[in-house]
């Protein structure tokens, strides 16, 4: 981390730190956006859903008000009109009921049985109007048409009988009474008119059997009579059936209220318990952001501290070292990483060659001073075991002046191999450097090399002025091998 940290400006890690606090923000901020989406898209779906039901609910039921409204127009009026507006709303309501279908699994169910049961209705009504078309749209067709002109043919046969005049009075009475128990049923419908009716057909059938008539006459009035009966039952039966059918319509109708109804009350049901689950996800997400954003502003928090902490502490490191390099001479410095592009490593850099130089300074100036001093008292000593102390710290002296000489000597060695290596490899390098470049490079080695046979040699003469020694190259103070030795004189 920290080298990665050093290949980077002070300016590029703030806004490296700035930017990861910036994307930490956007990503809470996108994913509280996805979280208000994600609850805006369940409420737009619950109210499409519930919305939808209702508007086909109500379509329904409008269509079915309207079915009703055409039926009813048609058992007044017996009006084709009517049938054809019958059709048209049963196929609307069909539309309806295909489109509630669409909406989800429920409401598919009570769509299949709503549709079931309108085609139930719209089977029966058109055996109602197959029945008003055997029965007759009018009074003059079907068997209306057909018993009406068996009831006219009855009375004018009983109108034109001849015979004693009290039985033939009694025969058209009794005629009179069945043709007004008849109208009585035709106009109120009622059971017991039927019964009138079969109970005063059997006594006229019974008084023209009796009466004194001619037996052509009696036959064709008992014919009469039967065809009457006859007539008059099959409109009863047609009656019964419409009333039948008529009645299956209502039930299948109020069936499809009820389904409607039971669908708003489920849709509602639903409505309520997708509202409830939906706030306690809301609630859950909201909770769930509040963690999110409190964990993004930590995170943040962590790395503005932590690249503070990397700009602010190498900072005080080198504020410190520069405040004990006024009154001392520090032996610690400030730690670099090798290549850095980082400014504060570059100051760091820079400030442990100062210190490096001041301490270098420092120790000269000590060991001239140390070389002085002994170098006078050897001149001033009389006695030859004075003299021989002067002489020995005389030689300590220039021996820790010239391991400084040295290693200043070996440090530049170090550097000039250094630059005579990257200007070897610069020419296979690819590098777009200029070939003054490089020339200013060798040049800049062949310097360095040059000041260090300088001091190699400064050091030898220095040596051998000081103490007496002759310097030897190749042989070491110390019996090991090197290019730096020299031996006291003899």
């Amino acid at each position: 981390m920290s080298r990665l940290a050093s290949r980077l400006r002070i300016g590029e890690k703030i806004g490296l730190g700035f930017g990861l606090v910036i994307l930490i923000f956007l990503g809470v901020i996108v994913h509280d956006q996805l979280a208000s989406a994600r609850l805006s898209a369940d409420y737009e779906r619950l109210h499409a859903v519930y919305g939808a039901r209702q508007s086909y609910a109500f379509g329904i039921e409008r269509r079915l008000g309207a079915i009703r409204v055409a039926q009813s127009a048609f058992l007044t009026s017996r009006s084709l009109d009517a049938v054809a507006e019958v059709t048209r709303q049963a196929a609307a309501l069909d539309a309806e009921a295909s489109g509630l279908a669409r909406l989800d699994e429920s409401s598919r169910r009570a769509a299949a049985e709503i549709g079931a049961l309108a085609a139930d209705y719209s089977t029966r009504f058109e055996a109602v109007v197959e029945a008003w078309r055997i029965k007759g749209f009018d009074e003059d067709n079907g068997l209306q048409g057909e018993f009406r002109r068996t009831a006219h043919e009855l009375e004018a046969l009983a109108g034109s009988l001849t015979g004693s005049g009290e039985p033939t009075a009694g025969l058209e009475i009794g005629i009179l009474q069945l043709r007004r128990r008849e109208k009585d049923y035709l106009l109120r419908g009622e059971e017991t008119y039927v019964a009138m009716v079969a109970e005063i057909l059997a006594d006229t059938a019974e008084r023209v059997a009796q009466a004194p008539i001619a037996d052509a006459e009696r036959q064709a009035l008992t014919r009469r009579l039967a065809a009457y009966g006859r007539d008059f039952h099959a409109l009863i039966e047609q009656d019964r059936r419409i009333e039948e059918l008529t009645e299956a319509m209502d039930v299948a109708a109020r069936r499809i209220t009820l389904l409607v109804e039971s669908n708003l009350v489920e849709a509602n049901r639903l409505m309520a318990s997708m509202t409830d689950d939906m706030a306690q996800t809301a609630a859950v997400r909201a909770r769930i952001n509040l963690v999110i954003a409190f964990g993004a502003t930590l995170l943040g928090a962590f790395f503005a501290v932590m690249i503070t902490s990397r700009i602010v502490r190498p900072v005080r490191k080198i504020a410190g070292l520069l405040d004990r390099m006024k009154t001392e001479t520090p032996r610690e410095r400030i730690p670099t990483v090798l290549g850095a592009r980082d400014e504060i490593d570059a100051m760091a850099v820079s400030l442990n060659v100062l210190a490096d130089h001041k301490s270098t300074f420092v120790n000269w100036w000590r060991s001239a001073m140390r070389e002085a001093v002994a170098l006078r008292d050897l001149h001033a000593a009389g006695e030859t075991s004075v003299r021989a102390r002067a002489a020995e710290e005389l030689r300590l002296a220039v021996d820790a002046r010239l391991e400084r000489i040295l290693a200043v000597r070996d440090g530049i060695e170090r550097n000039s191999a250094i630059v005579r290596d990257l200007v070897a490899h610069l020419p296979q390098s690819g590098t777009t450097f200029s070939s003054g470049d490089v020339k200013r490079l060798k040049e800049a080695a062949a310097g360095l090399s040059a000041v260090s046979t300088i001091l190699q040699a400064e050091s030898g003469g220095l040596f051998g002025s000081a103490t007496g020694r002759r310097c030897r190259p190749g042989a070491s103070r110390f019996g090991g091998p090197s290019d730096r030795g020299c031996r006291l004189w003899e």
